[in-house]
């Protein structure tokens, strides 16, 4: 019976992405955002005291920002890119509005925890799209801010993934300046690369830092964080060149806070991967001959940065 509801659920939450990515209407993408929220709440539920709470708290969080939504789309309302992309940042979880997004992804489940830092992220982004201005570099600036130092003095690598999740937030904002489908690539490689650290930390059942020393997979997890540091010539080294490049005949300014906030942000990862590297776990497995072909593939796909990123550059 479990079972069955969850497969249920989940073509609802499939069908979510399909309702709003091909409606005109306004009151059926918000039908859409309304059973994308209803079925992932299900699927992170689990029947402890704890799921109840987190449920209840996401439920909310998402019908106030859905509440605003529906207003702004039915209202003539003077401030429209300012009131629309503020609700839309809220229910992504970026800044200024971060405050529940690390909570909520520290109290569940390290499966929808990846939903929450990724999937969750593409129908309010799609909606970005429409309301792009000059108004989102103040949510991108927040989002580069919030996430870069509050991922500082972290214990939890929930909460840790989490800030991290923000700050890319406003590297993904900012590819709506250069190219109205380039988020869309973004976010696909930054769940590539968040993917193989999700798995490692999932399958060790790692929540704090000061586990990492027992990682049973560390090449691939050490590459997943260096990735998304953007340590070249690694993958996520170049989508964020790729951005900066593009981004230079825009705003300097807005560069130079990217700049320094992706530096925090290596430094954060660095000091994790130091912890994996000299933790002094008993188990080692260093070797590619203990992983399997399809996660060994993973692990070349963050070192094919380059040639990825030229694929990506002729295609885009």
């Amino acid at each position: 019976m479990f079972a069955q509801s969850t497969i249920l659920f989940s073509m609802l939450y499939m069908m979510s992405f399909i309702l709003t990515i091909s409606c005109s209407d306004w009151f059926l993408i918000w039908l859409g955002l309304e059973i994308n929220m209803m079925s992932f709440i299900v699927l992170f539920y689990n029947r402890s005291s704890n799921s109840i709470e987190v449920s209840m708290k996401y439920f909310f969080i998402q019908s106030i920002g859905s509440g605003f939504l529906m207003l702004m789309f039915y209202s003539e309302f003077f401030w429209m890119d300012l009131v629309g992309l503020s609700v839309l940042v809220y229910k992504m979880g970026g800044g200024p509005f971060y405050y529940w997004f690390p909570p909520i992804c520290e109290s569940i489940g390290w499966g929808s925890c990846m939903l929450l830092m990724t999937a969750q992220k593409i129908l309010p982004l799609l909606l970005v799209t429409f309301l792009v201005s000059n108004v989102l570099w103040l949510f991108i600036s927040m989002s580069l801010v919030i996430g870069g130092l509050g991922s500082l003095n972290q214990k939890s690598m929930k909460r840790l993934l989490a800030y991290s999740s923000i700050h890319h937030i406003g590297w993904i904002l900012s590819s709506n300046f250069v190219n109205e489908s380039l988020w869309l690539v973004y976010l696909l490689m930054y769940s590539f690369m968040l993917g193989g650290v999700v798995y490692t930390l999932s399958k060790d059942k790692i929540l704090e830092i000061s586990q990492l020393g027992k990682v049973s997979m560390k090449m691939m997890f050490v590459m997943g964080m260096l990735s998304m540091g953007g340590m070249p010539p690694m993958l996520g080294f170049y989508m964020k060149w790729w951005l900066f490049y593009n981004l230079m005949m825009i705003d300097l300014s807005m560069l130079l806070l990217m700049l320094v906030m992706s530096v925090i942000m290596f430094y954060v990862y660095l000091r994790v991967v130091y912890q994996v590297v000299m933790g002094g776990g008993v188990t080692s497995s260093w070797k590619m001959v203990s992983m399997n072909l399809n996660l060994s593939s993973l692990d070349m796909f963050y070192l094919m940065g380059v040639h990825v990123g030229v694929v990506l550059w002729m295609v885009v």
